[in-house]
């Protein structure tokens, strides 16, 4: 049997249980992508919509578990592929039908918004101070290596099979050794920076701190995440404990998305529903918003109608393929 087949079948559950949630992980007024009154998703047509969802997904699993054991010998870098990409695929195709239904059969949605009239959320908290000690877990860690130079091997290890086997390797060189360290740096500005712009970019709402906090987490994460892969050559360990922690982290921010969108009073981004496309792509030139509420998903995206908005991403583009090159071959 192929070893990288049961990881596979994993992966499709999860990747199913990802699609499973899609319809719950968004404000309560946006229902498949399609603002509805604040009942419609208990009604007999809301859960009647959501029922056919959920059998179309699970279909989709059934699908991808058959194909993979099947197909068991194929090359094992095309197993994970197939595992995710099936039931995305599927699940999202699921996605856009009921995405028409709903948009179809759904009365108008209630006239009556929400408005954040505080001032307060128009300033950063001031706990986005913590995000400054994260990097100096990265910095630590070269200082360390350096001071360790001697006892790092001649080949460094960059890859390893479910054994905990490395199976891809490169030469001692400063970029090998710190070239994670200063991905990890440069991708956690850039996390820093992109948060900066779609808090001042979007419109006022509790989301907009949320981001903020979930960012700030995800750079503490990714600071000692690297920081442990980077020091790897010179103390070896199981690189198969950094799984959990990389298994865990997402699945608290999954629970914490889900808790702040179940807040009755987090309010709904009043995007025309014309101006989308398969759900998740926002153009209205006419809406001063650089970033908007996604409908699919927890967070923001880009309005596609704003000049500024493709000068942003494409910076945000930019620096991430700049950073790829620090990474070691």
């Amino acid at each position: 049997m192929n070893n990288d087949l049961p990881i596979s079948l994993l992966l499709a559950a999860f990747t199913g249980a990802l699609m499973l949630l899609m319809p719950h992980i968004s404000p309560r007024r946006y229902f498949f992508a399609i603002t509805v009154p604040a009942n419609f998703r208990s009604s007999d047509a809301g859960r009647t919509s959501l029922r056919r969802y959920y059998a179309a997904v699970v279909c989709s699993v059934v699908i991808a578990v058959v194909a993979l054991v099947r197909f068991g010998e194929w090359p094992g870098q095309l197993l994970p592929l197939v595992a995710m990409l099936v039931p995305g695929i599927l699940g999202m195709l699921a996605f856009l039908w009921e995405r028409r239904q709903v948009a179809r059969i759904a009365p108008p949605a209630d006239t009556v918004r929400v408005v954040e009239l505080s001032s307060d959320d128009d300033r950063l908290p001031r706990w986005i101070a913590l995000v400054l000690p994260p990097f100096a877990f990265p910095l630590a860690a070269a200082v360390w290596l350096r001071a360790h130079w001697n006892e790092i091997p001649a080949r460094v290890p960059l890859h390893w099979d479910i054994h905990n086997v490395a199976d891809r390797w490169a030469d001692k060189t400063t970029r090998a050794v710190y070239g994670p360290l200063l991905f990890a740096g440069g991708l956690m500005l850039v996390m820093i920076l992109l948060t900066l712009a779609m808090f001042y970019g979007s419109r006022r709402g509790r989301q907009r701190t949320a981001i903020v906090q979930m960012m700030v987490a995800t750079v503490y994460f990714l600071s000692l995440l690297f920081s442990a892969i980077a020091i790897m050559p010179a103390v070896p360990f199981p690189p198969s404990l950094l799984i959990v922690p990389a298994l865990v982290f997402p699945a608290l921010l999954l629970i914490w998305v889900i808790r702040v969108l179940r807040d009755p009073k987090l309010p709904a981004d009043s995007t025309p529903d014309d101006c989308w496309y398969l759900g998740s792509i926002y153009v209205n030139a006419k809406d001063p918003a650089i970033f908007v509420q996604k409908r699919i998903g927890f967070g923001y995206t880009v309005n596609m109608g704003n000049r500024l908005a493709w000068l942003i991403m494409g910076g945000f583009l930019a620096a991430v393929v700049g950073l790829v090159f620090t990474l070691p071959r």
